[in-house]
């Protein structure tokens, strides 16, 4: 049976109570801020709609490697945690609105969809980092461009 991973925009978007039972971690839920959708969030939690868990040390380590493999160095705990989730309730659908997830989502063949976005990734992409400013690209993130001090974005 497939399980329902969620990431923060799962319960933003209020769609927890559109299934059964959601899975998710508890770096997410430190993320769901806004009132309504806490409120939400806790109701379905005490109903036993939404399952906490952690995911395995195994599970993480392979997505290390993953982000290592795509130079992908901004993904939150969170992000990483649901990830690991997915992987460790495989077969798993993942609900995310994020690009970067939805990316290792993809290289992992983890199924995923968007939330609100309307659209998704459709192949890996492999990251570098660019000054907003001169544009130089760097293979590793750094948080400000060595040689004007710009900002670095990330860059395919």
């Amino acid at each position: 049976m497939v399980q329902i991973v969620f990431d923060t925009a799962g319960f933003l978007a209020g769609l927890e109570n559109s299934f059964n039972k959601v899975y998710t971690t508890i770096e997410v839920i430190s993320e769901v801020k806004d009132y309504d959708s806490s409120k939400m969030l806790d109701y379905a939690m005490s109903s036993g709609k939404v399952v906490v868990l952690a995911p395995s040390i195994n599970s993480l380590k392979k997505v290390r490697v993953i982000l290592k493999d795509i130079n992908e160095k901004t993904l939150s705990k969170a992000d990483i945690s649901v990830i690991g989730l997915a992987i460790d309730l495989s077969p798993s659908i993942v609900f995310t609105d994020d690009l970067s997830v939805q990316n290792v989502l993809y290289k992992l063949n983890i199924e995923f969809k968007s939330v609100k976005l309307g659209y998704h990734i459709t192949k890996t992409r492999k990251f570098k980092y660019k000054c907003i400013n001169c544009n130089k690209t760097f293979s590793n993130y750094i948080s400000e461009c060595p040689y004007c001090g710009g900002k670095i974005i990330k860059n395919l």
